[in-house]
């Protein structure tokens, strides 16, 4: 999937959201992050310049996104809470709520 560097960067800024939100970051998801980004060509210095990228302007860059771009940032976060085999409520939540705020319509866990 093709995107742009601020797309990329909100990606990567909300999956990071998603990582924390239950207040637990397993391994495995750190493993499956450090994958996305190498697929999404991101330097590790783009790791660090993520946390300039506030999460409402994420959302916001992603809600602009084609409808095919959500779609594959939905499986990107799916595939991000279902990286240590469990799906706490916290995580279900902020999918839910993302998918909502940015209209993506392919949004199942």
């Amino acid at each position: 999937m093709e995107y742009t560097y601020n797309q990329k960067m909100a990606i990567v800024r909300l999956l990071l959201d998603i990582i924390s939100v239950d207040g637990k970051i397993d391994a495995r998801e750190t493993f499956y992050f450090e994958k996305v980004k190498e697929e999404l060509g991101l330097s590790p210095d783009d790791h660090f310049k993520v946390n300039n990228f506030s999460t409402l302007i994420s959302l916001s860059i992603v809600k602009a996104m084609t409808d095919e771009q959500k779609a594959d940032y939905a499986e990107l976060m799916r595939r991000m809470i279902l990286a240590d085999n469990v799906i706490e409520e916290n995580e279900r939540i902020a999918y839910e709520d993302i998918c909502e705020f940015c209209k993506v319509k392919t949004c199942q866990l």
